[in-house]
């Protein structure tokens, strides 16, 4: 079961510990359902070790559970926090020593260290090593964000001799093509941990999930904005899941409480204010190219993210419909006389689709074949 944060320095996939926490993970995924992390912060850094995220206060004071959420939409409360409701209990599934040490691992987190008070807050590590090195969670006891008492810290107990208590597994980072991690944990801090550009998930994608809705969800769904449609093409399949046509459209949740600060994408872009228009306007046809694959490769739409074109296939489009396979071999065996073209036609009328691929033995063949032949006059069709 997987997730994608989406934020402002790039996206990461985490794959969900629905085996060993599945509470846990229906809360979170719930809560995503819901966006209830839209645009919430990424409010406390811990170089080398952590990163803490989740709270719409953006003060480690706020957050709730799904149940808690539904409580507040129905009993139409000003305030989650005074929900009956509003923490899960500290069940699921203890880190490993080694996990402790590891980069990327999606923690459940509490209020104040408080055990039994899992809401909505999460611990991401954003560095690894080895033991007794002192990164990632290895060796830390309890977390403090800066937020006083009531910061929010590991979901972790303590043994009486003070030894190094229980971590509760919600996932573990599976891709970071980004470098998110790397790029949250080199972000500047003030004293109490939060970066001075502010780095924000902007949305978190739910990719799979198998645990039935709680009662109320659709209450939440309707009083959030968010509305919820099937695929094209699952034919009123139940079992399909539903994709988002609308969301929260906040710059900010509206119960964060914290100061604003410059966003990481504006410092980046002003960082970066020496590339040309063209070389960003590139740059981000990438990004968003790239994070496409990422989510068609979760729902299983390309076998990988990084699929790509072999170098001597040639992609020839706007043809005229009467252009056969033939035509084409013999127009471009000047440039490779074993050179392979197959139309891309309709599978039940059988009718040209009006695009297709030329295979030619080389790369160098390839090239000079596209560098000659485009806009070339085909069948009183200039092909692309």
């Amino acid at each position: 079961m997987s997730l994608l944060l989406e934020t402002t320095v790039g996206n990461v996939t985490i794959d969900l510990d629905t085996d060993g926490s599945p509470q846990l993970v229906r809360n979170v995924l719930k809560l995503a359902k819901c966006r209830y992390y839209t645009n919430t912060l990424i409010y406390n850094v811990q170089p080398h070790r952590l990163c803490q995220l989740g709270d719409p206060r953006g003060d480690g004071t706020g957050g709730c559970s799904i149940f808690g959420l539904i409580d507040a939409v129905r009993s139409n409360l000003d305030d989650v926090r005074q929900s009956r409701r509003r923490f899960l209990k500290s069940e699921g599934r203890a880190l490993t020593a080694a996990e402790l040490c590891e980069r990327g691992r999606l923690v459940a987190s509490e209020i104040g260290g408080v055990r039994d008070t899992v809401g909505s807050q999460l611990i991401l590590t954003v560095d690894g090593g080895r033991s007794g090195e002192g990164l990632a969670l290895d060796g830390l006891v309890e977390l403090g964000s800066g937020g006083g008492d009531a910061a929010a810290s590991a979901a972790a107990s303590t043994t009486a001799d003070g030894q190094q208590g229980r971590y509760l597994s919600v996932g573990v980072v599976v891709e970071d093509d980004d470098d998110v991690l790397g790029k949250i944990n080199g972000l500047y801090c003030d004293a109490n941990g939060r970066p001075y550009a502010d780095v924000r998930i902007i949305r978190a994608h739910v990719l799979d999930d198998p645990f039935d809705d709680p009662d109320g969800l659709e209450d939440v769904l309707d009083a959030r904005g968010v509305k919820l449609e099937p695929p094209a093409g699952s034919n009123g399949n139940a079992a399909a899941p539903r994709l988002a046509t609308a969301s929260p459209a906040w710059e900010r949740p509206p119960e964060e409480i914290v100061e604003r600060r410059i966003g990481a994408d504006v410092a980046l872009a002003e960082d970066d204010a020496n590339i040309n228009a063209e070389e960003q306007e590139e740059a981000l046809r990438k990004k968003e190219d790239k994070s496409r694959a990422v989510v068609l490769e979760m729902l299983g739409d390309l076998p990988t993210a990084d699929i790509a074109a072999p170098d001597n296939v040639l992609f020839v489009c706007k043809l005229n419909p009467v252009t056969d396979d033939e035509d084409l071999e013999l127009i471009f065996s000047r440039f490779d006389p074993n050179a392979r073209a197959e139309i891309i036609r309709d599978p039940d009328t059988g009718d040209s689709l009006c695009y297709a691929f030329v295979e030619f033995t080389t790369k160098e063949q390839c090239n000079e074949a596209y560098f000659k032949m485009n806009n070339a006059l085909v069948d009183d069709r200039r092909i692309k």
